[in-house]
């Protein structure tokens, strides 16, 4: 999460972060292993602990314009992630205002950092 955090956020070395944090997809597109979630058919803690990368990453790369988690890249994490967002999507924030409140934090760290 952290390095996914870094490679959209504004590290000092963006590529060598989103180099990083493909690196960690590939391990997790790995333990799939073919099944709709981490623990089979059903969300499990796993897939709980990952709702990062399934549904607030999504708003992150929105915001910033920085793609690591594409469905060409990570097929079989991409379909995981939106199988997790349409199974949790009423307990999960709404869309537009987390986007709003990425893109204010965005904004307001890029015109303090100018």
């Amino acid at each position: 999460m952290l390095t996914i955090w870094k490679a959209c956020w504004g590290s000092e070395e963006p590529e060598k972060a989103v180099e990083e944090a493909c690196e960690l997809l590939k391990l997790l597109e790995h333990e799939l292993k073919g099944n709709k979630f981490f623990g089979g058919e059903k969300v499990g803690l796993v897939d709980i602990v990952g709702n990062f990368i399934a549904y607030w990453r999504r708003a992150i790369q929105e915001v910033v314009g920085v793609e690591i988690l594409t469905k060409e890249k990570f097929p079989k994490l991409y379909a995981w992630s939106d199988e997790f967002v349409n199974v949790l999507q009423e307990s999960l924030p709404p869309r537009d205002k987390l986007v709003a409140f990425f893109r204010g934090r965005f904004e307001s760290t890029t015109t303090t950092s100018n």
